[in-house]
């Protein structure tokens, strides 16, 4: 929140907070953004100020480093973005397909996100960089068509997942053709180590069926059947009768 007062000029009365999170720690699935996310707007809600969803964006990426897990945390839905020059940030909000649900795979370890970008390379091959960009073009070109034929194809990478794989034990494994009905994509999701599946049947089955291979790494996993939230960030206040 100190960065946000900091830029706003907001002044804050002394505060207590309780926190409740259930997103893992270092797991991959943008804990981080969302603490930011929910600190930077807090910060506005204590202070009795309005901050645009722009200030948010910008104050957060500041402090996050990018733009994707926070334009998420703060909108809800299917989120694109870039970060302009001058600070700015570009974020695009679409609607995810009802039919469409994300399994996230947690297993029981840790990696620090700081270790899984030091083993990226500092330079890509342009047939590596042209790969992912067209897949990323077709990952919202076939959810906007309803090709969900095309997600397996869309979800291939080349650029952090095969670095990445020697730092999560089972991994290899799961992100090999092991294509099953109701599967339509999977990937590691952001630095990891958890993974998500992009499901539209038997999504406690193939939970377990992916978890199964980081057990015979000695590696118990948290299974999470996810919805896609499209309301995005939002802020409930409650007052106590008593007080």
């Amino acid at each position: 929140m100190s960065y946000t007062v900091k830029q706003e000029n907001f002044h804050l009365p002394p505060v207590r907070l309780a926190v409740k999170n259930e997103i893992p720690m270092a797991g991959g699935l943008g804990s981080s953004a969302a603490a930011i996310v929910a600190g930077v707007k807090l910060a506005s809600a204590i202070a009795g100020k309005r901050i645009s969803d722009e200030a948010v964006l910008r104050h957060a990426v500041a402090i996050e480093g990018h733009a994707d897990n926070v334009a998420a945390a703060l909108l809800g839905g299917l989120v694109i973005t870039l970060v302009r020059a001058d600070g700015s940030v570009a974020a695009v909000k679409k609607r995810w397909p009802k039919l469409l649900r994300i399994v996230a795979i947690t297993p029981g370890m840790s990696l620090e996100t700081s270790v899984a970008r030091a083993v990226l390379p500092k330079t890509v091959e342009r047939g590596d960089a042209a790969h992912n960009l067209q897949r990323a073009a077709l990952l919202v070109a076939a959810l906007e068509e309803r090709r969900y034929e095309l997600l397996w194809d869309a979800m291939q990478d080349r650029l952090h997942q095969r670095f990445r794989e020697r730092l999560i034990p089972g991994l290899s494994e799961i992100l090999a053709d092991t294509r099953v009905p109701g599967l339509l994509g999977i990937a590691l999701s952001g630095a990891g180590p958890s993974v998500i599946a992009v499901v539209a049947e038997r999504p406690e089955e193939i939970g377990k069926m992916i978890a199964r291979h980081f057990e015979r790494h000695a590696l118990e996993s948290t299974v999470r059947q996810l919805g896609v939230d499209h309301e995005g960030l939002a802020i409930t206040e409650r007052h106590n009768p008593r007080t």
